[in-house]
């Protein structure tokens, strides 16, 4: 079996004209929906690169891999899909972005571009103070028009010449990992003039007052400078970020049509996804890094020869996507991992055995504390250790403005949900746990590194290696 993964970096789920976002030129990202098996409720495992990366390829959650934040990437020492399909002869090609450890053992067959990280996020050193992000304002500059060949030029490239490589062989698994829609937004011409003639202002809902915003996510708020942007800036940021999803859109486009020049197309299994989203301003918050649905909810589209195109409602995850590659590819799953085969669904639009929630959670950068999330039903629930947790109903309140947590008298089935999604989360782990894990590797790698000062120049700085709950790491 072939099959090819394309994992973009920051892209929303909400992010694509098909699903009701008018002014969105995705054509080719709806094209393919229309003929696969659309994830309605795919989240990612962490809402920041490293860590949902390393649960992407490992299949097991942040929590249990040591990947906690942008400081601390996959390394290998927890083998990954990379690892289990050499084992079996299979090739594993990486092309592209994947924010590993630069030092990892990772047994790709072929990589070209592989984005490794290449110094420590500081900021994850200094969780226990209020304060900015050394030089965050500059991102919210870094707008413009492209003058020059980008990395995911030279990406889609490569992915292109090695498919008309290696077209004829039998099986293998190529992933190719690109950086739109991230930061930086240098765009075409052609497409910053289409998004800017029509967007002319700021959407109320960026705007505030921000009704959702508890104590750590302001201490984020402020992390990333975002409180004090001014509405043409936020108007020239959000142009971007169309241009940028745009762009990955025609680059999605030239692959497909490759495929099908090939005659790959329905041979060939087809996934795109992204590592998280874009916050974009919603709650006043910018990057990624919470659980609100513009960061944590990501696509996850799969064309599967034969398969009829459908819609899945059920929540799932980015750790789902190793033990379904393994069933595709006839090797049995291995054991323990925290991800689950999506074959079922994709085969039949429905499955039993799998986990009736999705779950993701944040240990870096910008809070003092871990935050965690379970969506369930229509619910989504997010608990922050040593606050008041919020509960969410994406029916009734999709843009997550009001918890019911804050009502002084919660109906009973408000009370009840809440309990349901909390069993669910220490199904998974134990939040405070987990959180005196990360906070004390993360303060005993500042000391190993001699870090003393916020502001110090990680440029030299070796990045650190995970440490594993798993016995292998």
């Amino acid at each position: 079996m072939k099959i090819i993964t394309v994992m973009s970096d920051e892209h929303s789920y909400q992010m694509m004209h098909f699903i009701n976002h008018s002014i969105l030129k995705t054509p080719n990202l709806d094209r393919l929906a229309a003929n696969s098996i659309v994830f309605d409720s795919c989240y990612t495992p962490c809402p920041v690169c490293a860590p949902a990366r390393a649960s992407f390829i490992s299949g097991h959650y942040v929590n249990r891999i040591g990947t906690w934040d942008n400081s601390t990437p996959y390394d290998g020492s927890v083998p990954g899909l990379s690892h289990y399909l050499n084992q079996h002869d299979i090739p594993h090609i990486c092309i592209g972005k994947t924010h590993f450890h630069p030092e990892g053992d990772y047994q790709f067959s072929h990589v070209e571009f592989p984005g490794y990280l290449q110094k420590p996020d500081i900021g994850c050193f200094f969780r226990e103070k209020k304060t900015g992000r050394v030089g965050a304002e500059k991102r919210f500059e870094k707008i413009g028009l492209k003058t020059e060949e980008s990395y995911d030029d030279k990406v889609l490239q490569s992915s292109l010449k090695w498919l008309d490589q290696h077209k004829d062989e039998d099986s293998w698994h190529l992933y190719i990992g690109f950086l739109d829609p991230h930061f930086p937004f240098y765009v075409k011409k052609e497409n910053w003039d289409y998004f800017e003639a029509l967007i002319t202002e700021v959407p109320d809902e960026l705007k505030p007052p921000f009704t959702s915003l508890n104590d750590p996510l302001n201490w984020l708020r402020a992390y990333f400078k975002c409180e004090n942007l001014s509405e043409e800036t936020v108007r020239k940021l959000l142009i971007g970020y169309h241009c940028a999803i745009a762009e990955l859109d025609e680059r999605i486009g030239i692959l497909l049509d490759k495929l099908e020049e090939l005659s790959l197309y329905d041979q060939t299994i087809f996934c795109y996804t992204s590592d998280h989203g874009e916050q974009l301003g919603y709650h006043g918050l910018w990057w990624k890094c919470t659980m609100f649905e513009q960061s944590a909810h990501v696509p996850m589209i799969v064309h599967v020869p034969g398969q009829t195109p459908r819609r899945i409602s059920d929540p799932v995850n980015l750790v789902d996507w190793f033990p379904t590659v393994c069933e595709y590819m006839n090797l049995p799953i291995p054991e323990q991992l925290d991800g689950q085969s999506l074959k079922p669904y994709i085969e039949t639009g429905f499955c039993s055995s799998h986990q009736d929630f999705s779950f993701s959670e944040y240990n870096a950068h910008g809070i003092p504390h871990g935050m965690f999330m379970i969506r369930w039903k229509q619910y989504k629930y997010i608990y922050y250790c040593y606050e008041q947790p919020q509960l969410f109903d994406l029916n009734q309140d999709p843009s997550e403005n009001h918890s019911l947590l804050e009502q002084k008298l919660a109906a009973p089935e408000i009370m009840i949900a809440a309990e349901e999604c909390h069993k669910r989360l220490l199904s998974v782990c134990n939040p405070y746990e987990v959180d005196l894990r990360a906070r004390t590797f993360q303060t005993n790698t500042k000391k190993e590194l001699g870090i003393t000062a916020y502001d110090t120049d990680m440029a030299d700085c070796p990045v650190p290696h995970p440490q594993s709950v798993l016995g292998n790491g």
